[in-house]
């Protein structure tokens, strides 16, 4: 490939079965970066050093009374559960989701 002006000219071929291609591909989009390039960091790392890619990025959910009302009125809309009983039920699912693990 000496006429080759792609950046990298060399291929190689992996075989994954889909459960893990589909567990790279969540990783790269934490990640923020391309499937291909989590995998070229992988396989150029030195053996024993981690990977140099980015830190998985945590999602961030807003604080404060208004998520805790959208959550509210959307499931008011699909369920008939009174609002009082919604609140406590709500406020633990968004706690466990901005709890940093």
């Amino acid at each position: 490939m000496p006429d080759c002006n792609r950046t990298y000219p060399i291929r190689v071929d992996v075989r994954l079965t889909e459960a893990e291609r589909d567990a790279l591909n969540v990783e790269a989009i934490q990640r923020g970066i391309p499937r291909q390039e989590l995998l070229r960091a992988r396989v150029l790392s030195e053996a024993n050093q981690p990977a140099a890619v980015p830190e998985i990025k945590q999602k961030h959910y807003s604080k404060g009374r208004a998520s805790i009302d959208r959550a509210i009125a959307a499931v008011n809309r699909r369920y008939s559960i009174p609002s009082k009983q919604l609140e406590p039920l709500i406020c633990t699912v968004i706690c466990a989701l901005n709890e940093k693990g």
